[in-house]
């Protein structure tokens, strides 16, 4: 199956994230910016970098399994200079995008999603705002049904399809009746699916359709297969602390379980 984007720095960028290496995902990022400044996906990188990176190494231990996992605790403290400087990377990507015409390309509409999910978790996670989160979220998805029209072979669009269903799925129930977005029932099962497409063939976002899963399969009590993918992304990202503290936590807990 041929890739819908190309190998090279990009893709190096989310690999080194994954991996806990900022400095690496950053300068992989520079790399391509001095030769295409006004990459729309690119500059959304850009942004989402920082964020996810500060993000994850801030949940609470308990909380490690996903970032979701905090939604219904206290927001996550961050700089103001940090967040300012995500914001104007974000409508610098917006501007960018518009002027691509993000109707067509879909490496623009997936900047755009980019965009959308900083939004959203940015919203839930530090601003602690449930509606405007929320309609992020939604727009996201419409973006990501606009990448798949344009190019099928856009797996990440799987991944916010997922991470949608999943999100919605961890609002306790009283709460869901009002998270409504169109198409979404917060079904982890609908979250199992798209996530096993974006992992299996995604590109940009199959690492986190992978950590996702591990989650999924843990809350559906498939400890053996949420333990082989957790065993394999330990290998894979072996400078990723989190992902070896959660690993011996899932055996210790594996164990128990016997």
């Amino acid at each position: 199956m041929a890739a819908p984007f190309p190998e090279g720095p990009l893709r190096e960028a989310i690999r080194h994230l994954f991996n806990s290496d900022l400095a690496a995902s950053q300068s992989a990022l520079n790399v391509y910016l001095r030769e295409y400044p006004d990459d729309p996906l690119a500059n959304a990188l850009t942004a989402a970098v920082p964020f996810y990176h500060y993000v994850s190494m801030r949940i609470p231990e308990q909380d490690t399994r996903s970032i979701v996992g905090v939604l219904l605790g206290p927001g996550i403290a961050m700089p103001q200079a940090l967040q300012k400087e995500i914001g104007a990377t974000l409508r610098r990507t917006q501007t960018l995008a518009a002027k691509c015409g993000a109707v067509d390309d879909p490496a623009t509409i997936l900047a755009l999603c980019i965009i959308e999910g900083v939004n959203r978790d940015g919203l839930a996670l530090v601003s602690k705002r449930w509606a405007a989160a929320l309609a992020h979220a939604e727009r996201a998805h419409v973006l990501a049904r606009r990448l798949l029209e344009r190019e099928p072979l856009a797996h990440d669009a799987h991944f916010v399809f997922g991470s949608t269903e999943y999100l919605i799925s961890r609002i306790p129930f009283p709460a869901r009746a009002l998270a409504r977005i169109p198409g979404v029932a917060g079904d982890r099962k609908k979250a199992i699916h798209s996530c096993l497409i974006a992992a299996e063939s995604g590109w940009y976002f199959r690492e986190f359709a992978r950590r996702t899963l591990v989650n999924l399969y843990i809350e559906e009590g498939r400890l053996t297969d949420a333990l082989k993918l957790l065993g394999q992304l330990v290998e894979e990202f072996p400078g990723n602390p989190m992902l070896r503290t959660d690993y011996q936590r899932l055996q210790a807990q594996s164990r128990r379980s016997r």
